[in-house]
Order: C-alpha cells, then sequence, then structure tokens
C-alpha cells in the first residue's frame, strides 16, 4: 500500500483509538454503515469527501484537554455508579461500579452506544432524553427511568445526568446511575408524568 492510500486507515484507527470509538460508533457519527469503516481501515476503499472532511474534523478536535481528562477519570474512579456518554448516546467512559448496579457482566462499553445494548425500551427513553437537548447545552440537568429486561428479571435504574463542556465545544453527559425498586420507578413515573425530567439553565434561580 502506498503512502497515499495508507493515509486514511491510519488516520480512522488513530481517530477509533483516541477516543475509544468501536467501528460501528464511528459509523453512525459518519452515516454509513460497519462495513464501509471495515474497508476504509483495510483499505479496501476510500472515504468519499464529505467523510473525509468529517473525519478529520473529528480528529482535530482536542478531546485532550486537563478538564476532559480529569472528568473520565472521576467517572472512572468514583466511589458512586456512573458513566460518561457522548452524542449518539455513545460510552466515554463506564466505571465497574455502574455495571455492578445494573447486573451487567459486560466488562468494558466504552465506544458503543446505548442503543441496542439494554432493549427497546430503554431505546426508547434514550432517544427521548438525546431529543431534550441535554447535548445541545440547553439543559442544566436531566433525570431517565429505564427498566432493562433480564431473563431473571427486570431490573429498573435511575439516572442522574449533567452536562460536561469539553475543550473542544462538544457535550458530554455525566451520569450518576441508581438501581431502584419496581414501586420507587412507578412513584417516580407518576411525578414525572413519563420517563424523562428535565431542569433547562434558565429554570434555575438567578
Amino acid at each position: 500500500m502506498d503512502e497515499t492510500l495508507d493515509y486514511w486507515p491510519r488516520m480512522i484507527r488513530a481517530l477509533r483509538g483516541r477516543e475509544n470509538l468501536t467501528q460501528e460508533a464511528l459509523a453512525g457519527y459518519l452515516g454509513v454503515d460497519q462495513t464501509s469503516v471495515s474497508r476504509w481501515e483495510r483499505g479496501r476503499d476510500l472515504p468519499a469527501l464529505r467523510q473525509r472532511r468529517r473525519i478529520r474534523d473529528l480528529y482535530r478536535r482536542n478531546a485532550g484537554g486537563k478538564q476532559d481528562q480529569v472528568t473520565r477519570a472521576r467517572v472512572r474512579n468514583a466511589f458512586w455508579p456512573s458513566s460518561l456518554v457522548g452524542p449518539g448516546a455513545v460510552f466515554i467512559e463506564i466505571n465497574r461500579r455502574a455495571l455492578s448496579e445494573i447486573d451487567l457482566t459486560l466488562t468494558d462499553l466504552r465506544g458503543q452506544s446505548i442503543y441496542g445494548l439494554f432493549g427497546p425500551q430503554v431505546d426508547d427513553v434514550t432517544e427521548r432524553w438525546e431529543h431534550t437537548g441535554i447535548f445541545d447545552g440547553d439543559l442544566a440537568m436531566t433525570i431517565s427511568l429505564n427498566r432493562i429486561e433480564r431473563p431473571d428479571g427486570t431490573v429498573h435504574v435511575k439516572t442522574l445526568d449533567t452536562p460536561h463542556f469539553t475543550s473542544g465545544g462538544d457535550v458530554w453527559c455525566l451520569c450518576e446511575i441508581q438501581r431502584i425498586s419496581e414501586a420507587e420507578h412507578a412513584r417516580l413515573h407518576a411525578e414525572f408524568g413519563g420517563d424523562n425530567f428535565t431542569l433547562p439553565f434558565d429554570a434555575l434561580p438567578a
């Protein structure tokens, strides 16, 4: 493979490694399927011009600012179950306490999207959550209620989510995760009028 053809495979692999993205997650960002990303990485094909620009933009953004690193480390080492989620509901970090809290045997979800992992009910709640504006920087806080269906029963989960504004201008969401009872889930659902509660910055006391 000559140097020109090797440029894109190297850049895409470096980007995925730096951002902890799976091929599928990167494909979602670029609006293509996972097979396309795989072919690009193997030098079997080249990204179209629009995808090349998007890849360059993603690569150039500064995700390595000190405050961003501190936030990621805070999640990894937190004493409470927590995760850090980016646009597309992609896990940037998730600690072992969070995995234990929701009784998951998976060891590392970084780079994977929430969609498709926990069942259709979680997908629906997550889609509504993304549409609330949390990744647009409009909200100070959200609370989401989820039901994770497992062979041995249903796990009810509440997440308290606050935005983190990265040095590169993106919004990540810091999610504190708590397993709750079915009764508590029902009570909060009635109180919120649904599975999502939002608090806009404009609603904060002056």
